[in-house]
């Protein structure tokens, strides 16, 4: 819009100074002679003919811009995801077929190798009319399907589920103990023997005709006992996921957490309800079991029961270290039929077991396989290990030190499982590497994903024998079919024997995703992502700006610019910039990954620069940039924003430093209002908050205490006094504030904005606020509202 502005300005401009000119002519007409008068009216016929030309000029130039306008990126766009990429919509069920639901609606297996396709059930089936997910079970005789979806939480649900009969095409409602609403169903390993959760309890049925159920747990109560399904703090920060259950191979043992949550505090959430509902005539409340930093936690206990020796159960206790303090089970995961392994952590993680568990049918012994502490920063623990196909060995991502003073960088790490053992580490460089995709035992190669040294927003797929430990790329010089030659940002599915699998190239360019043999041998495009394509050809698309600054302590600092497009390059037109902000821990924004966003929108359509910095704090650089901010959230992260913010502002000409705001959401809403409560320089005019934290002692534990430690004394309740921004008003009150927050946010609960409304408004600082009532903290339901009111805010800001 800028360089639409300029245009039309200079236009007026220029028509402008004709009709003075013409005025100025008029005026001298009087006591000319007749010559004059000819040449008078000559002057003014080849006048009128400039100005007929320059507004038929003009007008054509408007109209050019009009249409350039035309082919912008709009809200609605980016709202409706019309262009997002698509992804990867298959699941591995064997070595060569992929099991997936088409455009269509048919459910499908497919075989990559001979092309072949195969209807397990049609799309026009009434089962699959409200289906939120489908399952295929390992005999391949029926499917799970899940219908009538209810969200709780980030990940957890109410549902129904529906047995179809692939055989007959029959159809069957699960009915547990007389209800059919769930919280979770799952099949077995093995057959086709199935697991759900219905208030907190497990049962379990032997196979998909069967109609009894064994009930494992009793004392399950909802909102106090969960069995089998995680509490709200373990569901949102370390298992990420609603189920906390997990079967033997074999599908004989069934391993679960137990969560008793009495003795947590109760967070207490109004809810107001449709408008104009009688039901509603009184506000109604919430209330979850929410431990914030220093309360009660969870106590968590973990069970192991004999599915085929009349469901006896074995508590497995903790390490020794952890048996009679806080403590957490971070991950579960089996490496035999007999072998289960968890991870065990303190309450501040910075301390971990990894512990083998032999079950017998009356009896398990544990055996610690490694101990972990860690005095500088956290542990991250969260994801299970992989074993090897014999389950004697364990492969998880620990950080190593580098030596030459470069610190540690996280690695894939091999232990013996039965025994205490050295680490094998097998890969090892300033890159940090993200997952461990696949263990191909028989070849002694391990599957994983990491960026590169060169470039920490570059990543790759990669292989690395156990034996050697030397790595090849597959995703680097793979025989590229119709794959983009810029695939700098890539991760991989592995079908179930290693042989085959799909390589998912997401940026920068439109993501493509296509299968391979694992000799890099193509056989087939999955997406060629042409229809995307074809969109983009229409539309004026931001250019990516990747830089770097130098910040304290030597490190050194991303950035991604999102420009606008036709961008003046020369200073002599002056960009409007937005800087997005997440900034908590081990996060990062710049990647070479294909993204169009709403700070897409804004370069695109509102000819606005949007920044994204990766400050010190942030992932993918080691160990050392990782743990500047430990102990001390709401420092450094931030002052980096601030101070990137101001070099970019020196380093480009084209930027206008006098119109810079800062923005996030959640984190980054936190980052965003102390960026401009400690910006001291003026480096940002205006900003925006969205759900953020204002007092770490509000939030959970899990998440607050991984990087804070605890509020106390004798801890670091001074770390967390420096963190406070309800103390930081001051350096709000220059500035245009906009905050926004969902009153029914289960998350960051709206208390922690109306606290900080509270610390402005008794310091008489003027800002906007914006309450979405029963609103969680996805604003998910109210989008174009959001939106709309964050570009309303920002053309304010930027007179606009």
């Amino acid at each position: 819009m800028t360089s639409y502005q300029v245009n039309s300005t200079n236009g007026t401009s220029n028509l402008e100074i004709v009709h003075s000119n013409q005025d100025l002519i008029m005026e001298k007409r009087h006591g000319k002679n007749k010559i004059l008068f000819i040449s008078l009216a000559v002057g003014i016929v080849i006048v009128a003919a400039v100005i007929v030309i320059l507004v038929i000029f003009l007008k054509n130039k408007g109209d050019s811009n009009a249409d350039n306008q035309d082919f912008a990126i709009t809200l609605e766009e980016i709202l409706y995801g019309s262009l997002a990429a698509s992804g990867f919509n298959a699941t591995w069920i064997s070595g060569s077929e992929l099991f997936f639901r088409s455009s269509e609606g048919d459910v499908l297996l497919y075989n990559v190798e001979t092309a072949t396709t195969r209807t397990l059930l049609s799309g026009n089936s009434s089962v699959l009319a409200t289906a939120f997910d489908y399952f295929l079970s390992p005999d391949r005789n029926y499917l799970l399907i899940g219908h009538d979806y209810q969200k709780l939480y980030r990940y957890s649900f109410l549902a129904q589920y529906t047995i179809v009969n692939l055989l007959n095409q029959q159809t069957k409602l699960v009915n547990v103990s007389g209800e059919s609403i769930l919280q979770l169903a799952s099949w077995g390993p093995v057959g086709n023997s199935l697991i759900f959760i219905m208030r907190n309890n497990i049962y379990y049925r032997a196979s998909a005709a069967s109609e009894e159920d064994t009930q494992i747990t009793t004392d399950g109560s909802i909102g106090n006992v969960y069995n089998g399904v995680p509490d709200w703090v373990y569901e949102e920060e370390v298992f990420s996921s609603n189920k906390a259950f997990w079967f033997s191979p074999d599908g004989t043992k069934l391993a679960y957490a137990k969560f008793d949550d009495r003795n947590v505090p109760l967070m207490t959430i109004p809810v107001y309800g449709l408008p104009g509902d009688l039901n509603f005539q009184y506000t109604r409340a919430v209330q979850i079991r929410y431990p914030k930093a220093g309360t009660v936690n969870p106590t968590v206990t973990f069970h192991v029961v004999n599915l085929q020796n009349q469901f006896s159960q074995l508590i497995l206790s903790p390490p020794d270290a952890l048996r009679n303090v806080d403590n957490i089970l971070a991950t579960v995961n089996w490496a035999t039929n007999t072998t289960v392994t968890a991870i065990w952590m303190n309450r501040v993680q910075n301390y971990a077991e990894i512990l083998a568990y032999v079950i017998s049918d009356t009896v398990a012994t544990s055996e610690t396989i490694v101990s972990i502490n860690k005095t500088n920063g956290w542990i991250e623990l969260f994801t299970p290990p992989l074993f090897s196909d014999d389950g004697t060995k364990m492969a998880v991502i620990l950080s190593q030190d580098q030596g030459n003073n470069l610190g540690g960088y996280r690695h894939i790490t091999l232990f013996n499982v039965n025994q205490t053992s050295s680490a094998n580490v097998i890969t090892n460089g300033k890159f940090v590497v993200g997952e461990i995709l696949s263990w191909d035992s028989n070849n002694n190669l391990i599957y994983y994903t990491s960026n590169t040294e060169e470039d920490p927003a570059v990543q790759h797929v990669y292989s690395v024998s156990t034996v050697s430990k030397n790595r090849t790329c597959l995703s680097c010089n793979t025989d590229q079919s119709s794959l983009s030659t810029d695939c700098l940002y890539n991760s991989a599915d592995f079908s179930l024997d290693h042989t085959h699998f799909a390589l998912k190239c997401e940026g920068p360019g439109v993501p493509q995703i296509s299968i391979f043999r694992t000799n890099n041998q193509h056989v087939t495009d999955w997406t060629n992502g042409d229809e995307l394509k074809s969109k983009l050809r229409n539309k004026s698309i931001p250019t990516i700006k990747q830089m770097s600054f130098e910040v304290a302590g030597g490190f050194v600092a991303q950035v991604l610019l999102k420009l606008p497009p036709n961008l003046d390059t020369s200073g002599n037109v002056k960009y409007p910039m937005v800087v997005h902000v997440y900034g908590g821990p081990d996060s990062y924004q710049v990647i070479k990954k294909y993204s169009m966003d709403w700070g897409s929108y804004l370069a695109s359509n509102k000819s606005i620069i949007y920044a994204m910095i990766d400050g010190r704090g942030s992932g993918l650089k080691g160990d050392k940039m990782l743990f500047s901010l430990y102990r001390a959230l709401g420092t450094v992260e931030v002052s980096d924003q601030i101070n990137v913010t101001r070099q970019i502002q020196l380093s480009l000409p084209y930027v206008d430093s006098s119109k810079t705001a800062i923005w996030g959401w959640s984190y980054g809403g936190y980052a965003s209002a102390m960026a401009l409560a400690k910006d001291v320089d003026g480096v940002f005019k205006c900003g925006m908050s969205v759900a953020p934290v204002t007092d770490w002692t509000l939030y959970d534990s899990v998440y607050t205490e991984r990087f804070m430690g605890l509020p106390l004394p004798g801890d670091n309740s001074e770390g967390y006094k420096n963190s406070l921004l309800l103390s930081q008003y001051e350096g709000i009150r220059k500035k245009d504030y906009f905050l926004i927050h969902g009153t029914l946010d289960d998350n960051v609960h709206y208390q922690q904005s109306m606290l900080w409304a509270k610390v402005l408004e008794q310091q008489d600082i003027l800002f906007r606020q914006l309450s979405y009532p029963d609103e969680d903290h996805g604003l998910a339901t109210i989008r174009p509202h959001l939106y709309h009111s964050l570009e309303n805010f920002l053309n304010e800001c930027f007179l606009l």
